[in-house]
């Protein structure tokens, strides 16, 4: 799947992260997808990004620059998109209604230091 979206050169933010995680582990450098809510995307939505690790600690990449990753709600992390899947079922789901609402602190959007 990563050699269509690097062939086609287009795709969503999954498509784009699962490109990123093959070129970093084809680097040895351990990589996994991470799926999040973005309220400063525009529109906010659901987002994937990866995490690489560089020796010390993951670090949070979102590779198509559209969100800042300091904002962003952690929702799953896995090896790739079927580890952290919105959504699954075996029949047809109907989905009558959805409200996902995020509250950004401002002390957390200042980077103050918990206490």
């Amino acid at each position: 799947m990563a050699d269509q979206t690097l062939l086609a050169r287009q795709g969503v933010c999954r498509d784009m992260a699962h490109l990123a995680v093959s070129f970093l582990r084809a680097l040895e450098i351990p990589a996994r997808v991470v799926a999040a809510y973005a309220p400063r995307l525009e529109p906010p939505d659901f987002h994937a990004l990866l995490e690489a690790h560089d020796g010390t600690a993951w670090r949070i990449i979102d590779v198509t620059g559209l969100a800042p990753v300091e904002t962003l709600v952690r929702i799953a992390t896995g090896r790739d998109a079927a580890d952290v899947a919105w959504a699954s079922a075996s029949g047809p789901l109907l989905l009558d209604d959805v409200e996902v609402t995020a509250v950004e602190e401002p002390a957390f959007a200042q980077g103050a230091a918990a206490s």
